[in-house]
């Protein structure tokens, strides 16, 4: 298990944004951050760039489920979406989990790779 100060109900409390973004890069892409510019930022290479919007844009959040190649990981991360759509709709078939939100695919991925 990954040693993390984070609990599940922070995470699951998150809003879409900057924090939760630096989280996913940090933890899920395995990105290193910095603080440049007044604004975090990813070093890749010699070059920095503005940290993507994993959480509020689907293109992105494509980006993170890519990320997921272990087989455990990837399936801790299905149950964890599952898992959040459930309590925010009170169902969730197949349908749902392929229209689920930037945002509950980057809680779920880092859900799963945190192993909370």
């Amino acid at each position: 298990m990954t040693q993390t100060a984070l609990t599940r109900e922070q995470v699951l409390a998150m809003e879409p944004g900057t924090d939760l973004n630096i989280l996913v890069a940090v933890h899920v892409l395995h990105q290193p951050v910095h603080p440049l510019i007044g604004s975090p930022m990813i070093r890749l290479g010699k070059s920095y760039y503005f940290i993507p919007e994993y959480s509020g844009k689907i293109e992105d959040a494509w980006d993170v489920e890519e990320a997921l190649k272990d087989v455990r990981v990837r399936t801790r991360y299905t149950n964890r979406l599952l898992r959040i759509i459930l309590a925010e709709k009170g169902e969730c078939d197949q349908y749902d989990l392929m229209h689920a939100t930037p945002e509950q695919r980057c809680k779920a991925a880092l859900l799963a790779v945190l192993d909370l």
